[in-house]
């Protein structure tokens, strides 16, 4: 983790992860082993990163957001999505 990145409360970042410079993860963010986040990402409460997923600088991801394993988030993600692939995009029911 990085200068200037904010935790919320309850937050989980696992082995492998790495934070750039000035994130901030909301109240109960759970960040899987691998996952790498740049500069200025905003991540709302109780989101879910994936194993080995990419947020790239500056994205805002909303609440209750999940990110599958090995996606690559090039833009903002509205709250309660789940988003898979490269880029990630909205997994559909």
């Amino acid at each position: 983790m990085n200068i200037g990145s904010v935790l919320g409360d309850g937050c989980i970042v696992n082995t492998a992860a790495t934070l750039d410079h000035d994130n901030c993860l909301g109240v109960g963010v759970h960040i899987s082993p691998g996952v790498h986040l740049a500069g200025n990402v905003g991540i709302g409460d109780r989101s879910w990163v994936g194993i080995g997923a990419s947020v790239i600088q500056g994205c805002d991801i909303g609440h209750d957001v999940i990110v599958g394993a090995g996606a690559v988030v090039t833009k903002d993600i509205i709250d309660g999505l789940t988003v898979v692939g490269v880029p990630a995009q909205e997994l559909k029911k």
